[in-house]
């Protein structure tokens, strides 16, 4: 029994380890997106800058109010190791579409 609750210990740092750095990486991308729109504000590109923004921030506050990983849809868990990939994935639609991309042709 002590063997198991050693082990879920390990389990909860490690997915706390990822948790943090995965919130470091967005806070990172966060500062890079309202940096690229500042300097370029004529830019066509701004409108998906600001989506992709967007995106980051409201992974960041489900990171902080414990909702991350779950389908805004269903409210499932998603795939950790996808999200760990790609973090700001809302719903399991999402994933299929992102699937559809890596999915090579018979021919």
């Amino acid at each position: 029994m002590e063997k198991l609750k050693i082990i879920k210990e390990t389990e909860v740092m490690e997915l706390n380890s990822t948790v943090e750095k995965l919130y470091t990486e967005l806070r990172l991308t966060q500062i890079e997106l309202a940096t690229t729109l500042r300097v370029k504000r004529d830019s066509k590109i701004n409108k998906y800058i600001e989506e992709e923004l967007k995106d980051v921030e409201e992974t960041m506050q489900k990171l902080e109010s414990g909702n991350f990983g779950m389908c805004e849809m269903s409210g499932e868990l998603l795939p950790f190791d996808l999200l760990e990939m790609i973090p700001t994935i809302r719903t399991k639609s999402d994933i299929n579409s992102i699937q559809s991309y890596y999915r090579k042709s018979i021919h």
